[in-house]
């Protein structure tokens, strides 16, 4: 019986669609059918606890062999849920919680422009309603529209980086007086973002954390994600060089305050599980869903610009493995953070490289200097000491710290083979009438 359902399953993934050919996906399901038939009499918690040992010797080799004091790994299928946990929230060795809050960097883009998908289908604007029309105090944006930003296809330009203003004033007023410079090919930028916070704060004359607040976390149960973390919640912050005030890693983000468009946000693993869920229950309107996962202007990244979408050459051209359906979508953030989100699985690769400490980051940029030296190249900066209004503040950049390619990728492969893994238990499951709620929830 085991091996009729298997084949079934295979077959139902490949008509599902997906890049992957039926041996590939035959090949990263085995395990679980193995595991099944070897350990006849187990609970189907005893069998994810033997399941997810590969992707747990995955994330404790990328844990020491790059700065990642710490990681949360969550994956949900269906009524399983398995979260793997590991290692610290920083440099100062607390141990990874349940609950930790971690700075989402990028990801917040998607926030964005859920809201902004939200308020097209309530009438608040169109795509092809321009910026400026919208909110004049955008008097350079000219013919812009919200299409022209929603899609990722405008380059822009300012009076200098809004990170090396010394006052939120400074830097807002900076931002106002923003510049496109070319309109048409895709430009991946966190400009657009934060363009788009301030027209819809105009327009709907309601502040950017209770748009948040009205159309993602009070409507679907969100309560631990926060563009203005509660100082009661700082203790459970990380992935910022800023956590111990309850502040993001993102230097932009902080010269506007602390958030806005294009990052700012901290979430928890259970809240980020909780979102991919609500979208395809109702997050995003059903007739602009297709806008997360169809491609673009460019071929990896959706009609959404911020998403990235499936191809045929998987992770080597997407964050979307070619295990995953066509209709899967990533989002990601510079602090070492994505998500992947469908129908049938939601997965999420926490990492918190940029809460090494300041010690740790200062000798990692060195080390990468020194390589960067011997190949004839010119120096990178990836500590910033940033201050706005006389307040000082720390930035570091992790992409080279924590490569991606390194880490985040073969990440989102194993989580990936989990998903099918476990929507292959789950099929079984339910083949004898198990419908209860699974929770696996693994500290390292």
């Amino acid at each position: 019986m085991y091996n009729k359902l298997f084949e079934n399953f295979l077959d139902e993934i490949i008509e599902e669609g997906t890049y992957a050919t039926s041996e590939e996906v035959r090949v990263a399901t085995q395990k679980m059918l193995d595991i099944i038939k070897d350990n006849p009499d187990a609970t189907p918690e005893e069998y994810i606890e033997l399941v997810i040992r590969d992707n747990i010797e995955l994330l404790e080799s990328i844990k020491n062999k790059y700065p990642v004091p710490g990681y949360t790994v969550g994956v949900n299928v269906d009524n399983i849920d398995v979260k793997i946990k590991g290692g610290n929230l920083d440099y100062t060795g607390r141990k990874m919680t349940d609950d930790a809050l971690f700075d989402i960097a990028s990801m917040t883009k998607f926030y964005t422009q859920v809201v902004a998908y939200n308020l097209i289908k309530e009438g608040y604007f169109t795509l092809d309603d321009k910026i400026k029309d919208l909110d004049p105090r955008f008097e350079n944006l000219d013919s812009l529209t919200v299409r022209d930003i929603l899609t990722f296809t405008t380059t822009f330009r300012t009076d200098g980086r809004l990170d090396s203003k010394t006052s939120q004033d400074e830097a807002y007023q900076t931002l106002l007086k923003v510049k496109p410079i070319e309109v048409g090919s895709y430009n991946y930028n966190d400009l657009g973002m934060m363009i788009m916070k301030e027209m819809m704060e105009y327009v709907t004359a309601t502040s950017f954390p209770i748009l948040v607040e009205k159309y993602i976390t009070d409507k679907y149960g969100l309560n631990d994600t926060h563009l203005v973390l509660p100082s009661e919640k700082i203790i459970r912050a990380t992935g910022s060089a800023n956590e111990f005030i309850g502040k993001v890693n993102d230097p932009s983000a902080l010269a506007l305050g602390g958030f806005s468009g294009h990052a700012g946000i901290f979430a928890s693993s259970d809240d980020l599980i909780k979102l991919g869920k609500a979208v395809h229950e109702g997050l995003i309107p059903a007739d602009m869903l297709a806008d997360t996962y169809t491609p673009g202007v460019k071929s990896n990244r959706g009609v959404m610009g911020n998403t990235y979408t499936s191809h045929e050459k998987g992770i080597d051209m997407s964050y979307v493995d070619k295990l995953e359906p066509k209709t899967n979508f990533a989002i990601q953030g510079s602090t070492r953070v994505q998500m992947n989100i469908g129908k049938n699985s939601i997965m999420t690769a926490l990492l918190n490289p940029a809460s090494m400490g300041l010690e740790s980051a200062i000798e990692m940029e060195k080390r990468i200097n020194a390589q960067l030296k011997a190949q004839g190249k010119a120096p990178v900066h990836l500590v910033k000491d940033l201050t706005f209004d006389n307040r000082r503040y720390r930035s570091f950049d992790v992409r080279q710290m924590a490569p991606g390619p390194q880490t985040i990728e073969p990440i989102a492969t194993a989580n990936a083979i989990l998903a099918l893994r476990l929507r292959f238990l789950n099929k079984l499951i339910k083949e004898y009438g198990y419908d209860k709620e699974i929770k696996v929830h693994k500290s390292i």
